[in-house]
C-alpha cells in the first residue's frame, strides 16, 4: 500500500470526479512507492503494483476514453506550500492502465529534499 500521505492525497485529489475514479482508487491498496528521485525543482515518485492490482487496471478502451491519443496522465491539482515557496504542478501517470508514477514540479524554484509535513492541494 502507498504509505506517503502526500502521494495518496495527490492521487485521490487528481482522481476526484474522473469517470473511472472508483476503479482506479481500488488500485491504491495494491500499489507501493519503490523509489523517490529528487530533482532540483521536483520529485518523481515511482510506484509498483502487486499482482492483485491487475483486477482494477483500466482496459485499452477505458484508457482511450480518458486520454484519447494523449499521454496517459492526469494533471488536475497544484501542490501549494506558501512558507516553502512551493507552487507545484502534479501529474499522475499510467502505464498499461495502472498508476506507475507521480510527478511534482515546483514552478517557483527548488523543491525540498525533506518530506513535507503540511501542504495544500488546489484543483486547477
Amino acid at each position: 500500500m502507498i504509505e506517503s500521505k502526500l502521494t495518496l492525497d495527490i492521487i485521490t485529489a487528481t482522481l476526484q470526479g474522473e469517470k473511472y475514479e472508483e476503479q482506479i482508487t481500488k488500485q491504491l491498496e495494491h500499489l507501493e512507492e519503490v523509489e523517490y528521485e529528487h530533482m532540483d525543482s521536483g520529485l518523481l515518485i515511482y510506484i509498483e503494483y502487486r499482482k492483485a492490482a491487475k483486477e482494477f487496471w483500466l482496459t485499452d478502451p477505458q484508457l482511450y476514453e480518458l486520454f484519447g491519443e494523449s499521454s496517459p496522465e492526469l494533471s488536475k491539482v497544484e501542490l501549494i506550500h506558501d512558507e516553502l515557496k512551493i507552487q507545484a504542478e502534479t501529474m499522475v501517470h499510467f502505464t498499461n492502465g495502472i498508476i506507475d508514477r507521480v510527478e511534482i514540479w515546483n514552478k517557483l524554484g527548488d523543491y525540498p529534499e525533506e518530506d513535507l509535513v503540511s501542504w495544500q492541494l488546489k484543483r486547477k
